[in-house]
């Protein structure tokens, strides 16, 4: 289905403005169609340029505003959605077109939403503050309280709240990032199938960002432990979350070449979800390791040639 949706959209801006905007407003109600939404409007922009690109976005605001508008819901919420999740994606297919190289326009992704941690902690005084007012409103209305704190002392709750909420910055960055980096990974992959099929195996397995950018990775993560101070938490959580990506990689170019079943990477997946934080540890140190290890050529070139499944 979202292949035949993929088609539809590379006919023209209008088509993908269309589609981008009808699901985006669908997101609003099923959040993880956020990403579908995000990946059309980047292969307009991988497969049709910035133009095409730029007029699509453009028909898609004003259709979603007017829907908003129509349906009671509130207008501005289109406009939200896009800029904290349209803008990464486009900033990366824009890299991706003009360079080429997967590594360049994921960590440009990286980067402005690096930028954004900064400007928040410039502009504001105490982040946290605002994330420990909404998490308490959220827990209030919904009457959460974890099981084992119902008998807690309120210390105890305060300083869990506080805990939480020096993290909510990192931990809503990260999110809009893996967001991005999945659409635009979603886009690549509708794009090679259509025009070029094999291409995008061949490039997300080969990604690498290299020895400088992972050496500064590592020393800003390890800043991070070493001054635990709240902004450089938050930049290391969206620098782990770059390098688990290339430590996912890795993982998928290992089961290529040794030739196993996709299977193999089903179980990465689920351990990697069921085991966070500790499984983006491990493999962001895998991701950046490789960039003097090299585990994929080590590993050598295993693979069946037929088999295109990872």
């Amino acid at each position: 289905m979202f292949q035949a949706l993929a088609n539809y959209a590379v006919r023209g801006p209008l088509q993908a403005a269309l589609l981008a905007s009808s699901v985006l407003l669908l997101s609003l109600v099923l959040p993880p169609l956020v990403v579908i939404s995000s990946a059309l409007v980047a292969l307009t922009w991988l497969r049709q340029g910035p133009k095409s690109g730029l007029i699509a976005v453009g028909l898609a605001l004003a259709v979603s505003t007017v829907i908003a508008m129509v349906s009671g819901l509130q207008p501005l919420a289109p406009v939200a959605v896009m800029l904290s999740s349209w803008l990464p994606v486009i900033v990366m297919a824009f890299v991706l077109r003009s360079t080429i190289r997967l590594e360049l326009a994921i960590a440009a992704g990286a980067v402005l939403v690096l930028i954004g941690v900064l400007v928040v902690y410039l502009v504001i005084d105490d982040p946290a503050a605002g994330w420990r007012e909404i998490i308490a409103i959220i827990a209030e209305s919904a009457e959460l309280r974890p099981r084992n704190l119902k008998d807690a002392e309120p210390e105890q709750i305060k300083q869990l709240l506080d805990r939480t909420s020096t993290l909510m910055t990192g931990f809503y960055a990260s999110t809009l990032f893996i967001i991005a980096t999945l659409s635009l990974l979603l886009a690549r992959s509708w794009q090679a199938k259509l025009f070029n099929p094999g291409g995008m195996k061949r490039e997300f397995h080969e990604l690498r960002f290299g020895k400088v950018v992972s050496a500064g990775g590592l020393l800003c993560l390890l800043a991070a432990q070493v001054t635990g101070f709240e902004v450089m938490n938050s930049v290391a959580m969206v620098l782990a979350t770059l390098f688990t990506i290339q430590g996912m990689a890795v993982v998928h170019s290992a089961v290529d070449r040794l030739g196993l079943r996709t299977a193999w990477l089903v179980a990465a997946y689920v351990l990697l979800l069921m085991m966070v934080p500790h499984s983006l540890m491990i493999i962001g140190l895998l991701g950046i390791s490789d960039a003097w290890l090299d585990y994929r050529n080590r590993i050598g070139n295993r693979s069946r040639p037929d088999d295109e499944a990872t």
